[in-house]
């Protein structure tokens, strides 16, 4: 008759960390913070027993549930309709201690709620702390910012746990892990349903800025669009000496006026900066000055101080980008020596 070997015999001869863990004690607390349009700040501070290891990804996807719900109403989050929707489907109970000096805890959840954004979802920044005592212990922090990266961290929790869960109600046939299961395929696919939604007004947004850009720049013209400069140094200045061959002002919508003229030079197709400049360079002087210098007249000789810039547009008859360099003036006056002689 063989030998009966003892449950302790056997839990010596594997190794610590391979070790089945008491998880009967385990909790996961979750610290909610609903900023309101109103101005309110709910705070709510909630603990649910956490004895399986997939314990963060349920809870993750119900808070993902929660966004989606306030997407597709068109609703600004509140403590009450947090705390309603969180208890409606999971134990939650009331926490009112320390959870970094609980030793029960094993999962934070930090969440912070605000208004719907110009996407339709909530503003949503997510902090997640997973931890566990002991020699093989371990620790991790997550923190994920906006609707769609929360969505997808949740996405990936219980994909994890439905996976597992699988696993282990076809070796096991316990009826209780197959149920657990069963609830995880409904979860995940609302999950996924919601993650498809958050990623799509992600794109949306990039579009529509990307449009809005474009429609921007086509309503510029040369001379009044962003400059970016293109010299490297802050403090060089170049200085171009030529004659005029054409002169124009514009006035902006917030008043200022703006000197647009062409100085055909002679310095030559560089800068002292390294860059191409066009024998006939493009100017713009602004403010005061652009004032007091609308009398110059095409062909009038004249010395320009300033910084080579590199502008680009959309003029509004074409769709297809263009540059150029502008010369954006600091000082401007007249060459009377060369006025002279000619």
């Amino acid at each position: 008759m063989p030998a009966t070997t003892s449950t302790a015999a056997v839990t010596d001869q594997v190794h610590p960390a391979q070790r089945q863990r008491d998880t009967s004690n385990d909790l996961l607390v979750l610290h909610l913070r609903v900023s309101e349009r109103s101005g309110v700040l709910s705070v709510l501070t909630m603990s649910v027993p956490a004895p399986h290891l997939d314990a963060i990804g349920w809870q993750l996807a119900h808070l993902a549930a929660y966004l989606g719900d306030l997407q597709r109403d068109g609703q600004d989050p509140t403590g009450a309709s947090a705390c309603e929707f969180l208890s409606s489907r999971t134990g939650w109970t009331w926490y009112p201690w320390q959870p970094l000096h609980d030793a029960r805890v094993t999962c934070q959840l930090d969440v912070l709620l605000g208004p719907l954004e110009e996407t339709g979802w909530p503003a949503v920044s997510l902090v997640a702390l997973e931890s566990e005592d002991g020699k093989w212990g371990f620790s991790r922090k997550r923190r994920r910012q906006g609707a769609a990266a929360v969505v997808a961290v949740a996405l990936e929790e219980i994909d994890g746990a439905h996976a597992k869960l699988c696993s282990r109600a076809a070796r096991d046939k316990d009826p209780e892990t197959v149920q657990r299961r069963d609830e995880a395929d409904g979860l995940l696919a609302k999950v996924r349903e919601i993650d498809g939604r958050s990623q799509a007004a992600v794109n949306s947004k990039g579009v529509r800025k990307a449009r809005a850009a474009l429609h921007k720049a086509a309503e510029q013209e040369p001379g009044t669009s962003a400059f970016a400069e293109l010299d490297p140094v802050p403090d060089r200045l170049e200085t171009f000496t030529g004659r005029i061959t054409e002169i124009g002002s514009r006035t902006s919508g917030e008043g200022e006026v703006a000197l647009l003229f062409t100085i055909a030079h002679e310095q030559g197709r560089a800068g002292t900066g390294g860059h191409e400049v066009p024998d006939r360079l493009r100017c713009t002087l602004r403010g005061e000055a652009a004032r007091a210098a609308a009398s110059l007249s095409v062909g009038r000789r004249v010395i320009a101080v300033g910084r080579l810039v590199h502008q680009v547009y959309i003029p509004k008859e074409h769709a297809i980008p263009r540059s150029l360099v502008v010369f954006d003036v600091k000082a401007l006056g007249a060459d009377l020596l060369t006025s002279g002689l000619s």
